[in-house]
This record gives C-alpha cells, sequence and structure tokens, in this order.
C-alpha cells in the first residue's frame, strides 16, 4: 500500500503545481500588465515593482488553490480510471476510500496552510500592498493620471481627455478647492513636469479661470489666457500612509469579528461575510477531492482527460456562481452570512460524500 502511496503522491503533486500556475498565471494577467506599466511608463522602480508582485501573489492563492486542488485530483483519477489502474489497485482488494487517503492527507494539508494565509498573512500582505502602492503614487504623481478619469492630489481634482507623449495633456480641467470654493482652470493642451521632491508643474496654453467671488455668493470672475502656469505641491512624507485604517481585505479574521461586534451594525454582515469566505475557500479545496475522485473514476475506455478537463471547469464554474449567490446574500443580510457562504461547500461536498459512497459499493 506504501507504494500505491508514493505512486499517487508522484502523480498528483506535478498536475497540481502545474495547475496552481495556469490559474494564477491567468487570474494575474491583468495585474501583470499594470505593474509593466508601473515599471516601464510610470517609472515606479524595479524593487517597487517585484515588491508590489509578492505582496499580492498569495491573494490570488485563496481562490486558485482549491482549483488546483481540483483540477489536480481530476486530471489523476481521469488517467488512472482510463489507463485501467484504478480497476487493477481495486481488484487486488484496495477498496477506492483506501486509495484516495494520499490525496486527502495533501488536501487536508493545503486548507490547514490556507486557513492561516486566508485569515492572517494575505491581510498583513495586502496592507503592505496598498501602503506602498499609495506611496508611489504621492512620490509620483505623474503615475495617477489617465485618460478620461479624475484623479485627486490633495485640494486638487483634476481631469484629462487624453493624454499624448512626454507627458502632454489635452482638454485639461483643473479644480482647486480652497474653503469650500473652487478655482476651475482649463486647458485645451498642458505640459506636465514633476520637480523632484517638490511637486508638479503644469504649463497650461489656451484656457480660462473661473473663480467665486468670495465677497459676493453667485459671483464669478472668469479670465482668459494664452499661457499660464501652475504648481501643485506634494506632501513627500507619507509616513501617515502606514497608520491608515485598512479595508476589510487588510484586516485579519480576528479583527473581522471583532468589528462586527463593536462596529456599525450597518456593516456587520459585510465583516462576517468576508470572515467566512475566508474559511469557505480554505477548506473548498478538501471538500473538491470528494467530488472530483467519484466523476473522474469510470471502468470504461471512453473516459478521456478532455472530459476531466470538463468536469473541472463544470464544477469550477457552478461552484463559483453559488459562491458568489450566497456571498451576496450573506451581505445584504437576506440570509445569515455563515449560512449563505457556506452553501456551496455543504452542496458540493454532501455530493461528492454520496458519489463516493455509491462507487465504493460497486
Amino acid at each position: 500500500m506504501k507504494i500505491i502511496n508514493r505512486y499517487l503522491i508522484k502523480e498528483f503533486i506535478p498536475k497540481f503545481l502545474t495547475s496552481l500556475l495556469v490559474f494564477t498565471f491567468i487570474l494575474l494577467m491583468d495585474l501583470l500588465f499594470d505593474l509593466s506599466d508601473l515599471l516601464l511608463n510610470k517609472g515606479a522602480g524595479l524593487i517597487n515593482t517585484i515588491k508590489l508582485f509578492i505582496y499580492i501573489l498569495p491573494s490570488f492563492f485563496m481562490f486558485t488553490m482549491p482549483m488546483s486542488i481540483l483540477s489536480g485530483t481530476i486530471l489523476l483519477f481521469s488517467r488512472l480510471s482510463e489507463d485501467n489502474e484504478i480497476l487493477a489497485i481495486r481488484t487486488s482488494g484496495i477498496k477506492i476510500l483506501t486509495i484516495i487517503k494520499p490525496i486527502i492527507t495533501i488536501s487536508l494539508f493545503l486548507s490547514l496552510i490556507m486557513f492561516y494565509f486566508n485569515s492572517s498573512l494575505i491581510p498583513i500582505l495586502n496592507s503592505k500592498f496598498k501602503t506602498l502602492y499609495y506611496q508611489i503614487l504621492y512620490k509620483n504623481p505623474i503615475m495617477q493620471f489617465s485618460e478620461k478619469n479624475f484623479v485627486q492630489i490633495q485640494n486638487y481634482d483634476i481631469y484629462v481627455k487624453k493624454i499624448s507623449k512626454n507627458n502632454i495633456l489635452k482638454k485639461i480641467i483643473i479644480y482647486k478647492w480652497k474653503d469650500d470654493l473652487p478655482t476651475i482652470t482649463t486647458a485645451e493642451r498642458a505640459e506636465m513636469t514633476v520637480a523632484e521632491d517638490k511637486g508638479i508643474l503644469f504649463r497650461l496654453y489656451n484656457g480660462k479661470i473661473l473663480q467665486e467671488n468670495p465677497k459676493k455668493s453667485g459671483e464669478f470672475n472668469l479670465c482668459n489666457f494664452s499661457e499660464n502656469e501652475m504648481f501643485l505641491e506634494i506632501i513627500q512624507n507619507t509616513d501617515f500612509l502606514a497608520n491608515r485604517e485598512g479595508g476589510m481585505r487588510e484586516l485579519k479574521s480576528k479583527e473581522l469579528l471583532n468589528k462586527a461586534r463593536t462596529g456599525s451594525p450597518e456593516f456587520k454582515n459585510f465583516y462576517l461575510t468576508e470572515f467566512h469566505l475566508r474559511n469557505v475557500l480554505a477548506s473548498a479545496g478538501l471538500i473538491f477531492v470528494f467530488v472530483a475522485v467519484p466523476l473522474s473514476i469510470s471502468f470504461t475506455k471512453k473516459r478521456t482527460k478532455s472530459l476531466g478537463i470538463t468536469n473541472v471547469i463544470i464544477i469550477m464554474f457552478i461552484y463559483y456562481i453559488i459562491l458568489v449567490t450566497g456571498t451576496t446574500l450573506g451581505k445584504r443580510g437576506a440570509i445569515n452570512p455563515m449560512i449563505a457562504v457556506w452553501i456551496p461547500n455543504i452542496i458540493v461536498g454532501f455530493t461528492g460524500i454520496l458519489l463516493l459512497l455509491n462507487i465504493s459499493k460497486k
């Protein structure tokens, strides 16, 4: 039996790791483009870009780890069934529940790791990611600008319709707020340069300045200009960012429960849903094993590996549809958050156990 266990583990691990690499890469694609843009076009620096990647990478494991356990299990047992190895093992008198013990053990070990990751490590890394990202934005304000979006820099709100090469901004609108009175500056074109450790210098061309008269409410002063300069001073000391209050994804599970008990009642369901969601995803990999094995085992030669991949897609699709629905209902308070979020694990786990018991009797 030890030989069979080693053989199953040896076959499972490469399939699991390959699935983990593929699924993580797919989810990371958008982030990789954003990080490449930060590095190549916005001057974030190689070290900071690598740090951002390291900080955010484990948060993807929350989703890809259970998916990879499912994929690895289905691909393994589909292949064993296709090659009649399962039939040979069972003919020797070994029960199916005994065969899957090493895979259950590995999945249980991975789930325990994910319980720690989801509850403690990932929130810390999410906080580090956001803090570093905000620090980069404060020190490199040019990174914040994007086409057809408002950017807030201290007491300025800036809108840019189009950004061309060499930091040329077209159709720019700048709102400067002082004592709740806005000064609105528009320009057809603007050149932007960053004065190191000081701020941003805008050279504005063909624009207008609209300002409300502080002495007469509702009266505005309007002036036109062909060329003008505006300097936005930037605060370089970003130590205050490290002490900011993080969002739910940056709170440890214990802190979520504390917030649910002592925080505003209107956010209680949000905190509880996030808390249970982490535990559900951590245990999902183990639950998937019970449904993956019976769906993969066949005693005919018609089963192919492509069918195993199809099973992976179908199970993941159904599971995450139920999970998203339950999460939404839990946050809205339509259903108790614990029940709402655990529904997919209960359904998949119960179905898997019934199928497994049915297979084991044959």
